[in-house]
């Protein structure tokens, strides 16, 4: 016998003899003997040559990847703590940790697919032996390598956001049981190492990633140092950190005062008051996005094809690769067709650059310091509207010539850089009122790597590895805020633009931000139980179906910012957008009641109407018709209100359908009825001709703007005479709000203006008209003398005639509004809104001593509330009482530190108590809310004065005057009255629409 040959086990027989006898047949020894015993034997390996050298690869990669791993939990815990200068904080990346980084993902998944092939090879060879002890310590060694592998690879795809955070702690948890599951499974093996050698295997590990994290720290410091070097030109006129009251000193009047948000002339940019942290141009492609999928030929036939571009997604096919459902959503958005991929824009953006050819000192400062540059007259006022709807061609200096409508630049929209390379908002003035960060590189590593390239995939890998860096570039806090809004959708004309003043324009977030959606306004009708911000509305959570790597829950912010853009899906054909936009608006947003009707009998007393009610034939009757804001967190209409149209559509109709009476009837060549009840602005330019090519540069005045706040109503008034034939008949009276986007005048004026804009169209579209609600009941005519009949029926909730009330008082009819409300406390005698709207009623009519007995009322039902509290401020005030008036203002202030009204009513309280240093601490508050107050300027004016600092009162004086109203200016709006008799009805507080018979 050969003494040194193996027997059944492959133990050598002269090492065999050396051993302790084994336990009894069909037995195991227990695994700490077994561990004992081993740790006093050396065994020869069962591992032929081969596996050997993987295994010795494989410890190789182990060895490294626990200590890649101990310096990624290192730096962890050092951003956990903050401990500078290892610690990452929300913008550093340096690319050691990237490579380190990447080296974990590149190195793990090659030692997952090493220990993979080992096992394949090693489990047929031990598998015999039926070893129990190496069984499961193996077989639970490899199910958490295989977790950790699948772990790493999901955290890999999808990217180790915080939702996914599961994840990562399963990721790091199978770390740590994979090694240990090792230690242990070579403990009971048949060949166990000794144990000083796992000792020095971790105090290895543990030393290198101390080294990796020195270098770590070392470089941290050199790219923090570098990232937050002053760069060249950052305190020039169109940079982040200039200083504008410097720059300006003295070109508003010798008081020295300088408006909020003015611009200085020296900006590239001027009149926006648009920045990049430098100062300078971008580079191309910065906010374009320099993707591949753009081809510019393929745009360029797209837009000559269509007239805009809607199959490449310019400046998001990058941003598509991690957020499929952001980007789908965008894609079909005003803000993506903004710039001249809109056509209507377009139009208009053309003819101010054509045709606004007057110059200005502002202008003309501006050409003379850009030199070329500047362009023409028009071309640079057109840079004011730029800032908002053109950010690419304007930040790229193309706005100073003539534009290429079919260039990626003109056809980009509103990319996903143009908003969120944002990183700062100036001030709240709007006008695109921002900075770019233009020296905000992207931190990851092969950034430029082209589309599908190996270095691509390692960029995105990083990205996904390490995102936070990622969302603190693109997603600041204030992303969140309204105030982010308030950039472009808050405007003031200014004089470089309109060479006349300062004019208000559109100004969504003052009505949101002054009103009880915000919980800012205590002097709401009605007050909802939170606030919500604009985000809440126009972005709210929806699935993410594609798989977008932002998603929380499933659920990513919606992009497509529905508001009530009914026109620019209906020119692309998108159904499916149209629909979307139209089931917004629809979505309980605004009611239209046909509430009431007057007949001269009983003309004072508002009847309701309900279904099956009889008027008499022969004699003039008035129905009045309540359309309310239920849930636009703003004015409705909001947006540019001298182009949009809103209006209600008022008919009485027979038994066979057929109108006998109609206001708001859309005519054959598409225009609207101008008789009709409408919301939306009508204004005009300095002739007096009407504003009706979005031709902001040239508006003087406003010959009337209806418009219903939020949680506010309105009233029209339809009077006509039923003919006496018609006595016993049963008629339909109906009541439908109607929307069009554009009207048809601005319609006809793009489609004729720009046609390479609608190359679908042979004429001008015929845009849709929404209809957003409607109310109609059915009624009998009697013969005329007879009493109007109100038959048996469930009266309408208190709110119904809580906002009858509301548009009564609005409008100044105080009687009506008195006995609306009056209703309303019968009807709701546990609410405060009954007894208060009295009160108010009542301080309107004058009438102080029924205020404070309709006050006492509502504070028996409720003490305290600073809706009341707000009412009480104005009556106190109204009789004198300043200090007890100011108590009250100061219990409003106290629930709504922003209420803009309240602190308001405040600073005027203190003026006229005679305490001006305190008013002026209340106008200067009032102010940090809205720098444009001009009540604020004007009694900080008065209260300087009073206490003798005439210097500053100078200044609030000049404030005053540039934000005041040009009384004289009304003057204009005479003549075109007189020529359009329905604009003239719009404008008169109480709005009465005649309707004769249709014959």
């Amino acid at each position: 016998m050969n003494p040194t040959a193996p027997d059944a086990s492959g133990v050598p027989a002269d090492r065999a003899v050396s051993e302790p006898a084994g336990p009894i047949p069909g037995q195991e020894w227990p695994v700490r003997k077994r561990i004992r015993i081993a740790a006093r034997r050396e065994l020869p390996t069962l591992l032929p040559p081969g596996l050997q050298r993987l295994l010795s690869i494989a410890l190789a990669l182990a060895g490294f990847m626990v200590a890649d791993t101990i310096f990624l939990v290192l730096v962890r815990l050092a951003d956990r703590v903050g401990l500078e200068p290892f610690a990452l904080g929300a913008s550093n990346l340096p690319r050691f940790y990237q490579a380190l980084l990447l080296a974990h993902t590149g190195a793990g998944l090659l030692l997952a697919a090493v220990m993979a092939a080992f096992l394949v090879a090693h489990l047929p060879r031990v598998w015999p032996r039926q070893h129990a002890g190496a069984v499961w310590t193996g077989a639970s060694y490899a199910a958490f390598g295989l977790t950790l592998a699948a772990s790493g690879l999901f955290i890999t795809s999808e990217a180790a956001s915080q939702g996914n955070s599961w994840a990562w702690w399963l990721h790091s948890a199978m770390a740590v049981l994979a090694v240990a599951g090792y230690w242990v499974h070579r403990r009971v093996s048949h060949t166990p190492p000794a144990a000083a050698r796992f000792t020095r295997f971790l105090a290895a590990a543990a030393a290198t990633s101390l080294a990796l994290f020195v270098v770590h720290g070392a470089e941290a410091v050199h790219t923090s140092r570098s990232r937050d070097a002053p760069g060249a030109g950052m305190s020039v006129a169109g940079g982040a950190g200039r200083d504008a009251a410097a720059l300006l000193q003295g070109d508003f009047g010798p008081s020295g005062w300088v408006p909020t948000g003015a611009v200085p002339p020296e900006s590239p940019f001027f009149p926006s008051p648009v920045t990049t942290t430098t100062g300078r141009l971008l580079p191309p492609g910065f906010l374009a996005g320099d993707d591949p999928g753009a081809d510019p030929e393929m745009v360029r036939a797209e837009a000559d094809t269509r007239g805009f571009v809607g199959e490449t997604r310019i400046g998001a096919e990058g941003c598509g690769r991690c957020h499929q459902d952001i980007v789908n959503q965008w894609s079909e958005s005003a803000h993506r067709f903004a710039s001249f991929n809109n056509p209507f824009y377009e139009a208009t953006i053309r003819s101010m650059r054509s045709e606004s050819t007057e110059s200005n000192r502002w202008i003309e400062r501006h050409l003379a310091d850009a030199g070329d540059a500047g362009g023409d007259v028009g071309r640079a006022k057109s840079k004011w509207c730029a800032g908002c709807h053109d950010p690419v061609l304007l930040l790229g200096g193309m706005m100073t010539s003539e534009i290429d409508r079919g260039s990626l630049e003109a056809q980009a929209g509103l990319t996903c850089l143009a908003c969120h390379a944002i990183d700062r908002i100036h001030e709240l003035t709007g006008n695109g009122n921002y900075n770019v960060a233009d020296r905000s590189e992207d931190p990851y590593v092969f950034a430029s790597a082209p589309q599908g390239s190996p270095g691509r995939f390692l960029h995105d890998a990083a990205l996904k590895a390490r995102p936070r860096v990622h969302a603190a570039r693109m997603l600041k806090p204030f992303f969140r805020e309204s105030a982010y809004c308030a950039t472009c959708h808050k405007v003031g004309l200014t004089e470089p633009v309109n060479g006349y003043r300062w004019l208000r324009g559109q100004n969504e977030f003052d009505a949101w931000d002054d009103s009880g959606v915000s919980l800012n306004a205590a002097r709401t009708f009605y007050l909802p139980p939170e606030r919500r911000e604009c985000q809440d509305c126009h972005m709210p959570p929806e699935p993410a179906t594609l798989g977008d790597l932002a998603a929380e829950d499933g659920m990513v912010r919606s992009h497509r910012f529905l508001a009530a853009n009914t026109a620019l899906p209906f020119l692309r054909g998108d159904d499916a957008a149209l629909r979307r936009i139209e089931d917004f608006l629809r979505a309980d947003k605004l009611r239209i009641d046909v509430f009431a009707v007057r007949t001269p009998a009983a003309d004072s007393a508002r009847l309701l109407v309900h279904e099956g009610s009889s008027v008499p034939a022969g004699v003039p009757i008035t129905f009045d018709v309540v359309t309310r804001n239920l849930d636009v967190g703003h004015t409705f209409p909001g947006g540019t209100n001298d182009s949009n149209e809103g209006w209600i559509e008022f008919t009485v109709s027979d038994s066979l359908g057929q109108s006998l009476f109609a206001s708001g009837l859309v005519g054959s060549d598409g225009h609207l009825d101008p008789r009709s009840h409408t919301y939306k602005s009508v204004l005009v330019d300095r002739n007096g001709d009407a504003i009706d090519r979005r031709n902001a540069q040239d508006i003087h005045t406003a010959v009337y703007a209806n418009v219903i706040g939020p949680g506010t109503a309105d009233l029209a008034h339809y009077r006509l005479t039923l003919p006496t034939t018609l006595t016993g008949s049963p008629l339909t009276v109906t009541a439908r709000l109607l929307w069009r986007k554009f009207d048809r005048a601005y319609t006809e004026f793009a489609f004729e203006s720009n046609p390479a804009g609608f190359p679908g169209f042979d004429a001008p579209p015929e845009l849709p008209i929404t209809v957003i609600a409607s109310d109609s009941v059915l009624i009998r005519v009697t013969a005329s003398g007879a009493d109007f009949a109100v038959p048996v029926a469930t009266e309408p909730d208190w709110t119904h005639h809580n906002d009858y009330g509301i548009a009564l008082l609005l409008e100044g009819d105080l009687r009506g509004a008195g006995q609306a409300f009056a209703r309303v406390e019968a009807l709701a005698p546990g609410r405060i809104d009954g007894p208060l709207n009295l009160a108010r009623t009542a301080l309107a009519e004058g009438r102080l001593t029924l205020a404070y007995n309709a006050l006492e009322r509502s504070e028996a039902i409720e003490s305290g509330n600073p809706r009341s509290a707000w009412v009480w401020g104005q009556v106190l005030q109204e009789d004198g009482r300043y200090e007890d008036a100011a108590s009250a203002y100061r219990r409003v202030l106290h629930d709504f530190p922003d209420d803009r009204a309240a602190w308001r009513a405040l600073g005027r309280t203190l003026f006229l108590d005679g305490r001006y240093q305190d008013a002026l601490a209340a106008l200067d508050r009032l102010l940090d809310i809205d720098p444009e107050d001009r009540v604020a300027h004007y009694h900080r004016m008065l209260s300087l004065r009073a206490l003798g600092r005439d210097e500053a009162a100078a200044r609030a004086e000049a404030a005053y005057l540039y934000y005041g109203i040009d009384e004289s200016a009304q003057e204009i709006t005479r003549a075109y009255r007189a020529r359009h008799p329905g604009a003239n009805t719009m404008a008169q507080r109480i709005r009465i629409h005649r309707l004769e018979a249709i014959r």
